[in-house]
């Protein structure tokens, strides 16, 4: 997403520099109609201007351009959510912004501390195993595209769920008798809220039903 071209030191001729309604990005037309979207800063550091103007510094002036937008609507992206940064590669190539731009982005954003998938990791297991058990949160950390030890080393020192575990089967199985069958129920309830077996048993031992019953 920015002005790439053949013969770099050639002169172009902008035809038009017009401003965008949000006063934060410029349009410049050459005279073969191509429109090319410019920082207010990119633009006077480079010098464009109506008139002739040298294709490196168009380049150069679109490139930088390119990284400013890329960054601010990355930035306005992850404010609204935790990110993984596989997420955030998908989500810039989905805009079409190529990966030398997506690189700059992600490199910067880590640099601010602003993308870290150890950080959503941590936080996803801190909030999430109160809803979900170990199985479910793996699941979809690795959904995310979060890697395989940043995932292990958050889970590390996650709190036995027994507890957690034991209030969902509670409210699953309600006022029903523990019959083999409500209790299967419970029990396909639990899986697929991510509880290993071994949490399952202890809360069906709790709740004082065995499976030979």
């Amino acid at each position: 997403m920015f002005a790439r071209r053949l013969y770099v030191g050639d002169k172009l001729v902008i035809v038009e520099l017009k401003m965008k309604k949000n006063k934060k990005e410029f349009i410049a037309i050459t005279e073969d109609g191509e429109n090319i979207s410019l920082t207010p800063d990119a633009i006077v550091k480079y010098s464009i201007s109506v008139g002739e103007v040298d294709d490196n510094h168009l380049e150069n002036a679109s490139y930088e351009s390119a990284c400013t937008f890329a960054l601010n609507k990355a930035t306005n992206w992850l404010t609204a959510s935790y990110r993984s940064e596989s997420e955030l590669r998908r989500y810039l190539r989905e805009r079409k912004y190529d990966k030398k731009i997506i690189d700059y982005v992600v490199n910067k954003l880590k640099e601010y501390n602003y993308l870290s998938d150890e950080n959503l990791a941590n936080f996803f297991v801190e909030y999430g195993q109160n809803k979900m058990g170990v199985y479910k949160m793996r699941q979809k950390l690795m959904e995310k595209g979060v890697k395989k030890d940043i995932i292990d080393k958050a889970l590390d020192n996650i709190a036995p769920q027994d507890d957690i575990c034991f209030a969902f089967a509670q409210k699953k199985l309600g006022s029903n008798e523990r019959t083999r069958e409500n209790m299967a129920k419970v029990q396909r309830y639990l899986l697929s809220k991510g509880f290993d077996y071994d949490t399952i048993r202890r809360t069906f031992n709790k709740l004082n039903f065995s499976e030979d019953e």
